[in-house]
């Protein structure tokens, strides 16, 4: 086995959760079975160093199978490795985080679960670029689950009102396509619903940039609402900031707070980007064809690249 650390370098700003506390929560997770997880990342030349602590958020969020824990891992670090316009530079893009609200709150009605809130915050099509918003949503998940630990769902609420036609079209795509992939198979996080909020007149648009990419089973949990008052059928209001009579603080006090806590985190940022799989270092002959991927060996056993549109 390769003598190589399994931890990865992180901001003194980042108060990463105790993996102590999560042995002593969850009969379910055996010490033995995160360190057999460590001997498979350690063994595998192509897999960057990953943590005690981002091993048990992948396990939990896999419902402790280690046969699918092993397959998001493989994805998480092979997509970010394939798909650098998603998933490199994060930092760099923090410029444009003026225009979203991306946070992530604790739910009162449902105690194990957490509820990420999205809102454009500066309606203009023009500066509006889709890959930034996957930036900064990775951003925003990553610091939230290795600050929080794992939890038992994770609920998404994007309000989309304050979008034109122009921006919702920016959406559609090969982006797209790879990050609800990417949401679906490879993030640490259990995701329970996604909630959209969206005028009738932009519904057709949505829904048609979104179902085609998802999974029979997120499929079930995808819910369109026309208000706020259709949400609220769903979700309890409590979970809502202010301004749409709920008990969070207001919208521009949560886009403050994200703002503040991603420039005090850049250090941590950086090394999220680290999680990216090495192909120069990968065992080919193990290496399956995923047209999705953009990885796979080719017809000699050569390994090569697909052009994924």
């Amino acid at each position: 086995m390769r003598a190589r650390s399994t931890k990865l370098g992180l901001a003194k700003q980042t108060r990463i959760f105790d993996a102590r506390d999560e042995y002593k929560k969850n009969k379910e997770l055996r010490v033995e079975d995160v360190r057999a997880l460590q001997e498979w990342v350690e063994k595998e030349p192509h897999m960057p160093p990953i943590s005690e602590c981002l091993l048990i958020a992948f396990m939990q969020s896999c419902y402790w199978s280690m046969e699918q824990t092993k397959a998001a891992i493989e994805k998480f670090v092979t997509w970010r490795a394939a798909w650098p316009d998603l998933f490199a530079a994060l930092d760099h893009h923090l410029k444009s985080i003026d225009q979203h609200l991306l946070t992530i709150l604790p739910m009162e009605s449902k105690k194990s679960y957490r509820l990420l809130y999205y809102k454009l915050m500066i309606p203009d099509s023009a500066r509006f670029i889709a890959t930034d918003l996957v930036k900064l949503m990775d951003m925003v998940v990553a610091m939230d689950v290795m600050e929080k630990g794992p939890y038992g769902g994770l609920i998404l609420v994007c309000d989309l009102t304050d979008y034109d036609s122009a921006s919702i079209l920016k959406l559609r795509g090969t982006e797209s396509r790879r990050f609800l992939k990417y949401l679906q198979e490879a993030v640490p996080v259990r995701v329970k619903a996604i909630h959209y909020i969206i005028p009738g007149k932009h519904l057709e648009l949505i829904i048609t940039l979104v179902k085609p990419f998802l999974n029979r089973t997120l499929l079930g949990k995808l819910h369109f609402h026309d208000s706020y008052e259709a949400l609220c059928k769903r979700i309890s209001q409590v979970e809502l900031p202010k301004e749409f009579g709920g008990k969070k603080p207001t919208l521009k006090q949560l886009h403050e707070n994200m703002k503040r806590s991603l420039a005090e985190n850049v250090d941590f940022i950086k090394d999220v980007e680290k999680l990216v799989a090495n192909e120069a270092l990968r065992d080919r002959s193990n290496l399956s064809v995923d047209s999705e991927l953009g990885l796979g060996v080719g017809a000699q056993g050569s390994f090569r690249k697909f052009n994924v549109e």
